[in-house]
């Protein structure tokens, strides 16, 4: 049940949220993902390009 609902949420946060926010939710939630995963995969995870996520990283 637990994964239907994250999953919905992740959907939802794909659609409604710029790239940023979703970053900053998934740095909030998660930030051991960020340096146990490459790049192309979390950018994937994501919903935008490794180029975007490598912008956003460069503003943090």
């Amino acid at each position: 049940m637990n994964y239907r609902i994250a999953m919905q949420n992740r959907v939802n946060n794909a659609i409604s949220l710029p790239a940023v926010e979703r970053y900053n939710n998934l740095f909030k939630t998660h930030p051991a993902f960020l340096q146990r995963f490459p790049q192309h995969l979390i950018a994937s995870y994501l919903g935008i390009t490794k180029e975007t996520l490598s912008r956003i990283r460069k503003q943090k």
